[in-house]
């Protein structure tokens, strides 16, 4: 999800009115504070090492047999460690996250 780097106040106001009979305690400050600590994790969760499919499933929000689907598709690019390990590349992944999916080419990795 990208956040956009201006979010009016009234979007702020209405946002916290809405997720008040949810969160009681919500605030202004805190909306903007969580949507900041939000953005910081996805970056973490960006890091550039290789994922697994389970780990791509849940970042994606998809079944593992959905991940399985895309890598055989070229969307996500496979990577082998092994002979029979399998890792997914964080560049394929995070071009999907920001919407730039491209079909891509598999690597072997020993």
């Amino acid at each position: 999800m990208k956040i956009a780097n201006r979010i009016t106040p009234e979007v702020i106001q209405a946002a916290t009115a809405i997720l008040t009979p949810y969160i009681p305690e919500i605030s202004p400050s805190g909306l903007i504070a969580a949507l900041r600590q939000y953005k910081a994790e996805e970056k973490k969760i960006l890091e550039e090492r290789p994922y697994t499919r389970k780990e791509v499933a849940d970042l994606l929000g998809l079944s593992v047999q959905t991940v399985y689907r895309m890598m055989n598709a070229g969307t996500l690019r496979r990577i082998h460690v092994g002979k029979r390990a399998v890792r997914i590349d964080a560049r394929s992944v995070k071009a999907i996250l920001s919407g730039d999916s491209k079909k891509t080419t598999n690597a072997n990795v020993e």
